[in-house]
């Protein structure tokens, strides 16, 4: 509703027609996005109880979407309705290896089968980004279940930092082509290390060689 307001539909309103539709379109906004509080209590303790019967070490976490962040997701895909997004709740647990990541995904398909999935590890994103995404509905709503190993996670917290830093989504793919290129690199090599190998010589000198071009977006900003 908000995202088709901006798009045109309030051509030709007097100031106060406007004013009331942004506000009613806001309304359903943050009503939508509480709707998501209790069936994401519900979903998080679900989450502690299996990775607990899976004895895994495990941080386990959760966030409902801001505002903000769901207005950007909704300019970023015209064609998507704030009805379908499924990731305004959403849990994260972090475990210490691949392993761990299976075992919690086969107990959750289990306990609660998936309406949605994605597997960031067997195919990362472009960005270099890895994990597990589950979509699982709760009381009738969407949440989204990550499930990331701690080395995905450092991945993925110093991406957002940069990110935060730089003002360019780059977990989306979007920024500066050098740091971009940078990240996918740095994710291919720690994803080498965490299957054990050992990350060869051509690769290393390949990170050396594209944190150089990405320098100047890493220690001052974007340029």
């Amino acid at each position: 509703m908000i995202r088709r307001y901006r798009h045109g539909d309030l051509r030709g309103l007097t100031d106060a027609e406007v004013g009331d539709k942004l506000l009613r379109a806001a309304e359903v906004l943050f009503a939508y996005r509480a709707a998501h509080q209790y069936p994401l209590s519900k979903a998080n303790m679900g989450l502690r109880s299996m990775v607990t019967t899976e004895r895994c070490r495990v941080e386990v976490s959760q966030r409902l979407k801001r505002a903000p962040t769901i207005l950007a997701k909704l300019d970023l895909h015209p064609t998507m309705r704030l009805s379908a997004m499924q990731d305004i709740g959403g849990c994260r647990a972090v475990l210490t290896s691949i392993d761990e990541i299976r075992r919690v995904e086969r107990r959750l398909r289990r306990n609660r089968p998936p309406v949605g999935y994605d597997d960031y590890i067997t195919t990362p994103k472009s960005s270099g980004y890895r994990g597990v995404h589950v979509i699982v509905e709760y009381d009738g709503r969407l949440i989204e279940i990550q499930l990331r190993t701690t080395v995905m996670h450092e991945w993925a917290i110093t991406v957002e930092r940069l990110s935060g830093r730089i003002g360019s989504d780059l977990k989306s793919g979007r920024g500066p082509a050098e740091v971009l290129d940078l990240m996918e690199a740095i994710s291919e090599a720690m994803a080498t290390e965490e299957y054990g190998a050992v990350v060869p010589q051509v690769q290393v000198d390949r990170i050396k060689s594209l944190r150089k071009l990405a320098n100047p977006y890493l220690t001052g900003g974007s340029t």
